[in-house]
Parts: structure tokens; C-alpha cells; sequence
């Protein structure tokens, strides 16, 4: 079974964490929800709390023992999400080991910038919210909702999240299993 992470950070889209990880699970990929602000419950932009399944100990420490055994990991949007992610020391060294074992690095909405700004997306499509093009490094940017460039995954909005999600579904869980998903949502 495929696993992932989801790295949540004070003021991050709840729409584009939960529906996303919601995706996976369906799909059948194991998913964590990781807070990299050292505390066990998140708050989201619009103040909902969200209970994460594991913690960074510090937001200057990743430990890749504890965190480098999944296949994936996503950094869901929010602007101060976003701003509070590329801040955090281990959400940019993880991100950045996943990127240089060739392992899937996602992003949506704001939070491909903090990519960009790491130089993960350098040579890659990438898509983001709009006003955040400027952000992507040296990444060729589509208006796409969703794009996916080798190992680089990037959703545009809020919007776009199931899209985003049933993306790394196939790559994760496989195609059959990602248009199971996609039918069932469809109902």
C-alpha cells in the first residue's frame, strides 16, 4: 500500500488538505496528517482545528527515521498555510529529500511557491493560484487545474483539489483505482 503525507501548518485550506486526503483514502493509499508547527492540533484558514496523525518535533528538524518511508508528500494551499510551510526548515529538507529520491512532491494553490522558492520546480510545468506565477522558480507555469511533471505534482485552487487528489491517486494507488475512486464521487 502506498503512503503520504500531507504536512499541515497553522492557516492552511482545509478544502484542499481534507478533500485530498479524502481522495487517497478512498483510493486506497495510506495518509498521514503531519503538523509542522510542533503541536498535534492544526487550525486551518477558516478556523476549523484539525487533529494530526503525527508531529514535526520541531519546525527546524525533519527526521528523515521517522518521515522518509512514504512515497508522497503534499503541501496543501492557505496563504498563511503557505507562508508558514516555506518558513518551516523541515517541511522545505523534506520536501526537498522526497524531490532528490525521485519520490512525488505535491503542491496546490499557494503552497507550489514554496517549491519554486527551493528550486523544486525548476525545469517542470507547474500551475498555481493565480497571482502566485511569479513564485514558481524556474518552472514553466500552465493555468491547467492540475498538472503533473515527473515526479512534481501541482493543483491550481481550492477548486481543483479533488482533480489534484484523484492525480496522485493514479500515480499512488494506480489508474483503475483512481477511476474507481472518481466513479464513486460521481454517484
Amino acid at each position: 500500500m502506498s503512503k503520504a503525507y500531507i504536512l499541515l501548518a497553522e492557516g492552511f485550506e482545509e478544502v484542499e488538505a481534507l478533500a485530498t486526503a479524502d481522495v487517497l483514502i478512498r483510493s486506497g493509499v495510506e495518509v498521514k496528517l503531519v503538523s509542522v508547527s510542533g503541536t498535534g492540533t492544526v487550525t486551518g484558514s477558516h478556523g476549523i482545528a484539525v487533529g494530526a496523525d503525527a508531529c514535526f518535533d520541531s519546525p527546524d528538524h525533519y527526521d528523515t527515521a521517522r518521515f522518509g518511508d512514504a512515497d508522497a508528500v503534499i503541501l496543501p494551499g492557505g496563504k498563511l498555510g503557505t507562508d508558514n510551510l516555506g518558513a518551516s526548515r523541515a517541511a522545505v529538507e523534506m520536501t526537498g529529500a522526497y524531490n532528490a529520491a525521485g519520490r512525488y512532491v505535491c503542491a496546490i494553490c499557494a503552497a507550489p511557491s514554496v517549491l519554486g522558492a527551493n528550486g523544486i520546480l525548476d525545469g517542470h510545468e507547474a500551475t498555481c493560484f493565480p497571482g502566485f506565477e511569479t513564485k514558481l522558480g524556474n518552472a514553466k507555469y500552465t493555468d491547467s487545474p492540475v498538472i503533473v511533471s515527473g515526479n512534481v505534482i501541482t493543483g491550481r485552487s481550492m477548486g481543483t483539489a479533488i482533480d489534484f487528489g484523484l492525480a496522485i491517486a493514479e500515480k499512488l494507488a494506480g489508474r483503475e483505482a483512481a477511476q474507481k475512486t472518481n466513479a464513486s464521487l460521481h454517484r
